[in-house]
């Protein structure tokens, strides 16, 4: 082992803790009740009121069933229900030790940091399975780890974390079975797929590039072998045996129960202040004008909630909150957080289509087939449901964070090389300004902590 490799051993150990410490730290001092939860409903025990999806953690604890009635009727009540489960299942334990509705509340929180803390160390597991060089793999993990969406999620009581969660627990093992072919794999593949889709439904949006390397692998074996992969054949056939029937249990459930459609979605009505349908296709889904946005800027403050670049600009680094309710020094920060995330996901995005979408690309072909369709399937999704309902929330970032994903994997291959050395490492640019974004984020947070 040599002192090179020793150190970036080092390095991503420190980029590890120091991601878990962040998201910790973010836990501990931002109360459940902030401005950064989504569709939190609401909790009244003594008077029965339970909505959103505290609500429903709280009345699987209180009740130990589902609703006996059409999950519609109450707000958020529809989602699949593994997250909720687990939660009510730990408050229930937490609830041996006291009987505060306020600490039980508070300490969901703990279920969903565990969330953020898996999801983490199962990208660094990504980066590991695809032997990318070691000063990218650091420089990407960094990025991931002080990801600003990434730590408030840690905080989210919804499902939005789980979800994330097994999608890229999905994304590990398919790259670990893509060396392997493994049975083992394919199992892991299938459940984190499964159960992904009972925590959140949208977490099968993974499914898609999967199928996609699926049938680039078993097209690769039939011509390498001259006949017919029945071995790998089986192994798709117990994929499809695992991963259908349980991913769409819930939908199957209610569906026949209820009539609940399988893509329902509990949206605003029109009256929202919210809604954004009163803008064209083109204001809401291509770019805004730069001059307002320039005039905006000057005064501190981004406007265009209607345009879903605007929106997605800021709420991957600032969530859904208000520069208008910060101080000017927090809305310097905020605005430097936004400018070095837009410089990154721009670096990130040329990187992607360097590595995977140039003809010429020496990436595998696997993999480039991989995270090509991952990338296009969130992205249209995204963009999909943001016309389908358009109102502000609906272009939030969280609802595509698997999205950073193939370009941050992209842009750990493309660490540049210096002339003498072995080991391929980032600019000294590229390095001052990851490290000035996580600098941004973890004060966005601290921001976040004092004005939520």
């Amino acid at each position: 082992m040599t002192k090179k490799s020793l150190d970036y051993k080092k390095i991503t150990f420190l980029i590890l803790a120091a991601g878990i410490l962040v998201r910790a730290l973010y836990v501990i001092f931002m109360p459940v009740v902030n401005f950064a939860q989504y569709d939190i409903g609401t909790v009244d025990l003594d008077n029965n009121v339970l909505t959103g999806h505290l609500g429903y953690i709280f009345y699987l604890y209180k009740n130990h069933s589902f609703v006996p009635f059409d999950p519609r009727e109450i707000y958020q009540f529809n989602h699949p229900p593994v997250h909720h489960i687990i939660c009510a299942v730990w408050i229930s334990f937490i609830g041996l030790f006291t009987n505060s509705t306020k600490v039980l509340i508070e300490s969901v929180q703990f279920i969903t940091l565990i969330y953020s803390v898996i999801t983490l160390f199962a990208f660094e597991r990504i980066l590991d399975e695809l032997e990318v060089p070691k000063s990218g793999k650091a420089f990407a993990l960094l990025i991931f780890a002080f990801q600003p969406t990434l730590i408030m999620t840690a905080g989210s009581v919804n499902n939005d974390g789980i979800g994330l969660m097994f999608q890229v627990l999905a994304v590990w093992f398919t790259a670990r079975w893509y060396k392997t072919r493994a049975y083992k794999d394919i199992f892991a593949i299938a459940l984190s797929v499964a159960i992904g889709m009972l925590s959140k439904l949208s977490a099968g949006l993974v499914a898609f590039p999967i199928a996609v390397l699926f049938l680039y692998t078993f097209i690769a074996d039939w011509k390498k072998e001259k006949t017919f992969p029945l071995k790998r054949f089986f192994q798709y056939v117990v994929f499809g045996c695992i991963c259908v029937p349980l991913g769409l249990l819930w939908v199957i459930r209610c569906y026949v129960k209820y009539k609940m459609p399988p893509t329902y979605i509990a949206f605003l009505p029109e009256t929202s202040a919210q809604y954004v349908g009163d803008f064209s296709r083109f204001e809401r889904l291509f770019f805004p004008d730069p001059i307002g946005v320039l005039k905006n800027l000057a005064h501190g403050k981004l406007g265009y909630g209607h345009n879903i670049w605007m929106q997605m600009a800021r709420t991957s680094a600032l969530g859904e909150c208000d520069l208008a309710t910060f101080p000017a020094w927090a809305k310097a920060i905020c605005l430097l957080c936004i400018f070095t995330n837009l410089c990154i996901a721009l670096w990130a995005f040329v990187a992607f289509i360097r590595v995977f979408a140039l003809p010429k690309s020496k990436c595998d072909l696997g993999h480039r087939l991989f995270f090509i369709t991952c990338y296009i399937t969130m992205m249209y999704s995204y963009f999909s449901f943001a016309d389908t309902y358009p109102h502000e929330c609906s272009m939030n970032f969280r609802y595509v964070q698997l999205a950073i994903l193939p370009p941050l994997v992209a842009l750990s291959y493309k660490a540049s090389k210096r002339s003498g050395e072995n080991e391929p490492t980032p600019p000294s640019p590229g390095v001052i300004l990851g490290l000035a974004y996580s600098l941004a984020s973890v004060l966005v947070a601290v921001i976040w902590c004092v004005y939520a």
